[in-house]
């Protein structure tokens, strides 16, 4: 995938970086900050942001070409895993991303980490942190992981591949990542792993569980599960006759005496029963007799009042004024009052209303009959009921003393029975509780057969997935040849002993006439090595398209250690030559940027930057005077400067 960077700009200073395509060159003294743009840069890219003091907190701004879209990605240079960058497309599309750095927070989906695995096409694989254990937990390959393959920093690039040989972690990231790139990690195998992981973590849980349930069960009486099973089918024998003991004393029980006397106590309980039922519904009956009684009383005395009103004041005539005593005249006919001109109400006749008065006076005597008669019956009712009580209290008497004269005579049998029922059953649940531990430990041993069958598949199937490809041992053999091409363009000393140089197939480090990397001793023999060995990858990558490694390579420190005079510097610009010549035959793919402390020793590079201890990185900042640097500085810092 063609990864070019275009621009860099150090936000709220004049510093604006330009990279052309083909080779870049960043030169200046050792304190310029050439170490600290290559931080910029790799911040840019996703890596985790490691940087000089005078660059912590302020904000880059860049543009990516990323195959054939370009990107202007703004991030500020904190190690806030949450801190956001602002990511727009030029043209194209126009898409925008803001983005957290390396931890997704609640409403994101990925992270600028995570985008430029996206828009680079490269995979997204979570493998083992250990990968020789099964168990460990898996982790994710990031961006920075990739990176590796592209960035030589200076503090590594005379003394390791890739620091890696005293970082066991990135050490095994590097493999992850050699394996990815040139299809050894088949991605099937990754879900493959990912299962196995989760077979083996079930696998260790159960064997253990299973070996601590089986050393319990040694240590007691229940070890043996036939003997178990013996003593369980006694044991509901012995339990089967003493209920059989229990129904017979049951039967013993039911004496025809005790039965006639439960059947009459039932009886008694029943006509009480029935009896206290008509005693409420005849109380309730007597209360309501009397409210209409009463009712009936009221009725009668307004019908009283009624008839003395019609006698005494039916006959009354105003002839004088009640106001003003002046006479009243005549006037007005038969059905008009002479005092107010109105007609009266009508009134009933006084013969309807004595014959109303005479229906109330009957009426009041017959509820008065029925109120007597009801609470005749309701005394009958209570005194029936009272009786009836007193036979179910002599009968309940009777029943306790033909009982309790046999249970006095079988107490100590009863008792007997009962408590060897109980201790069958308390024998019976301990046996069924100890078989079951049986029946788990079972269960456990055919589960751990088939986690076993299933770990033994998944590995065979994960080994399968590293050789099933022919293309990756092609691969392979050309990544060797690559890399001692590289070696002899640069004229790299040689050893007599084991002539080739290739890359081990089982560390994946390069090998020099059969001495390995940690076995060179000579720092700028180091530096040669390295530099072609990332150049092989980068020129296997431009010619095998499924190698998805980003066409992007950048040397911090390329001369370091190799020498200036001489047969080294012949070698120097040999190795410079070398570069340049894939840049240019590459130019639309492949950008190359390498950091100098001196100009570089041919034509035909451009210099995107030159720094000096007036013009550092950072615009304005004086030098930090030698020893106050060496002074304060951490390892990171010092790479920096």
């Amino acid at each position: 995938m063609r990864l070019r960077i275009e621009e860099i700009t150090l936000v709220g200073t004049s510093r604006t970086i330009s990279f052309e395509p083909g080779m870049n060159a960043i030169v200046g003294s050792m304190s310029g900050g050439k170490t600290a743009t290559v931080s910029c840069l790799r911040a840019l890219l996703g890596a985790d942001v490691s940087v000089v003091p005078e660059l912590r907190g302020r904000t880059i701004a860049g543009t990516v070409l990323i195959g054939e879209r370009r990107f202007r990605i703004v991030r500020q240079l904190v190690t806030t895993p949450t801190a956001m960058v602002e990511i727009a497309e030029v043209g194209g599309r126009q898409e925008v991303w803001r983005l957290p750095a390396s931890q997704v927070q609640a409403g994101y989906d990925e992270t600028f980490r995570d985008w430029w695995l996206n828009v680079l096409r490269l995979p997204r694989i979570r493998v083992p942190r250990a990968p020789n254990d099964d168990a460990s937990p898996l982790v994710p390959v990031t961006i920075s992981d990739y990176l590796m393959y592209c960035v030589l920093r200076q503090k590594e690039i005379d003394s390791s591949v890739f620091g890696t040989p005293d970082n066991y972690s990135k050490n095994i990231k590097r493999k992850y990542v050699f394996e990815i790139l040139y299809g050894l990690y088949d991605p099937e195998a990754a879900g493959l792993r990912e299962r196995l992981r989760a077979v083996t973590t079930e696998l260790a849980a159960l064997t253990a569980d299973a070996n601590t349930l089986e050393r319990i069960l040694q240590t007691t009486a229940f070890a043996s599960r036939a003997q178990l099973e013996v003593e369980r089918r006694e044991t509901e024998a012995a339990l089967a006759q003493a209920r059989q003991a229990d129904i017979h004393l049951t039967g013993e029980l039911t004496d025809p005496a005790t039965v006639v006397l439960r059947e009459q106590i039932a009886e008694a309980e029943a006509e009480i029963a029935r009896v206290a039922s008509a005693a409420e519904s005849e109380a309730a009956s007597v209360t309501n007799l009397r409210e209409l009684h009463g009712q009936l009383i009221a009725q009668s005395r307004r019908l009283t009042r009624a008839l003395v009103a019609e006698r005494l004041l039916n006959d009354f005539e105003f002839h004088t004024c009640p106001r003003c005593g002046s006479d009243v005249p005549h006037r007005g006919d038969e059905d008009t009052c002479r005092l107010c001109l109105q007609t009266p109400p009508h009134v009933p006749s006084p013969s309807s209303l004595a014959a109303e008065q005479d229906r109330v006076i009957e009426q009041v005597t017959e509820t008065e009959q029925l109120i007597e008669r009801s609470t005749r019956r309701l005394e009958q009712l209570r005194a029936a009921h009272a009786n009836h009580a007193r036979i179910r209290a002599d009968l309940g008497a009777q029943l306790d003393r033909a009982t309790a004269t046999y249970i006095t005579d079988q107490a100590e049998r009863i008792r007997s029975v009962a408590a060897q029922q109980a201790r069958l059953e308390e024998h019976i649940a301990r046996i069924d509780d100890a078989l079951a531990l049986h029946d788990r430990l079972a269960g456990q041993a055919e589960r751990v057969a088939e986690l076993e069958r299933e770990q033994e598949d998944l590995n065979s199937k994960i080994d399968a997935t590293r050789h099933s490809n022919p293309a990756v041992g092609e691969r392979l053999r050309k990544l060797d040849d690559a890399f001692e091409a590289a070696l002899r363009s640069f004229d790299a000393p040689r050893f007599d002993n084991q002539p080739g140089s290739y890359i081990n197939k089982k560390t994946y480090l390069p090998v020099v006439d059969g001495r390995a990397f940690a076995d060179l001793q000579s720092q700028g023999v180091e530096v040669l090595v390295n530099v072609a060995h990332v150049l092989a990858h980068q020129h296997l990558a431009l010619h095998e398209p499924d190698i998805p490694l980003p066409n992007l390579l950048i040397i911090d420190g390329i001369s370091s250690n190799v020498g200036h005079e001489g047969v080294d510097l012949e070698r120097l610009r040999k190795m410079y030559a070398s570069l340049l010549s894939a840049a240019i035959e590459h130019v639309d793919r492949l950008q190359i940027i390498v950091t100098d402390n001196d100009s570089p020793p041919i034509d035909g590079i451009h210099r995107a930057l030159e720094l000096s201890d007036t013009d550092r990185l950072v615009p304005g900042l004086d030098p930090m005077p030698n020893h106050a640097a060496d002074a304060h500085a951490t390892p990171e810092e010092e790479a920096g400067r």
